[in-house]
């Protein structure tokens, strides 16, 4: 069976071909060492990684982070996939997977793609794990893409754009920022930019900072000019 795997830092989506119907689903990253109590829940995930013990805790403060470059070649990129099979409804089973990368670790310098991160990729999500008490799913093979730019195959099918229009594919992800600009209707791929340090991750608790400051400054004036303070 073949599934189509967009494994990004913060969560895992899947999508799969049942008969002519197309599935999806969504799978949240958030994971902590160690195993949990299993007796008074149904939906228990306690993993093994070689000699590691993992469980999914979607609460705990010790979940460890995942939005970071090295996420894609270690333990928690393949407890994030494993995880996302197990919560998609079907049984465990051999499957062949199309997984992602973000644009800067697909592509070299040069633009040409990074053969060492790419069998770092697959050789990663080959690995065993174990389910305690459970089936895992068996990963046959694993074929890496680009990540955003497959997105506009379909998007492109649509426009039918001519030979000397381009498109500009923008993705911003938890941890990356992905753009590429594709040629007519992928005729050709002019330019790929991806900044690892450019993401909703760090995006958003800057701005929440931010934020705050302004109301603090915004009540400090209001208690200035609004209700003066007793002398």
């Amino acid at each position: 069976m073949n599934i189509y795997c967009d494994d990004g830092s913060t969560n895992v989506k899947l999508a799969w071909f049942e008969g002519d119907e197309l599935q999806t689903r969504v799978s949240a990253n958030s994971f902590r060492h160690g195993w949990k109590v299993a007796e008074f829940s149904a939906a228990t995930f306690n993993y093994q990684v070689g000699t590691l013990k993992y469980t999914w805790d979607s609460v705990s403060r010790d979940a460890i982070p995942t939005t970071n470059v090295e996420y894609q070649y270690g333990d928690l990129n393949l407890l994030a996939v494993h995880h996302a099979l197990l919560n998609s409804g079907l049984e465990p089973q051999p499957v062949s997977l199309t997984v992602t990368l973000p644009l800067s670790e697909y592509y070299d310098g040069d633009c040409q793609r990074n053969e060492e991160n790419i069998r770092r990729k697959r050789e990663n999500l080959m690995r065993e794990l174990v389910l305690n008490k459970g089936r895992a799913f068996t990963v046959t093979d694993v074929k890496v893409m680009p990540e955003s730019l497959p997105a506009a195959f379909s998007r492109l099918a649509e426009l039918k754009p001519g030979p000397a229009e381009t498109t500009l594919i923008i993705d911003l992800g938890g941890t990356t920022l992905d753009a590429g600009v594709i040629v007519g209707q992928f005729d050709d791929i002019s330019a790929v930019h991806g900044n690892p340090s450019v993401g909703v991750s760090q995006v958003t608790p800057r701005s929440c900072r931010r934020a705050a400051g302004g109301r603090q400054r915004n009540q400090r004036a209001y208690c200035r000019h609004g209700h003066p303070q007793p002398q």
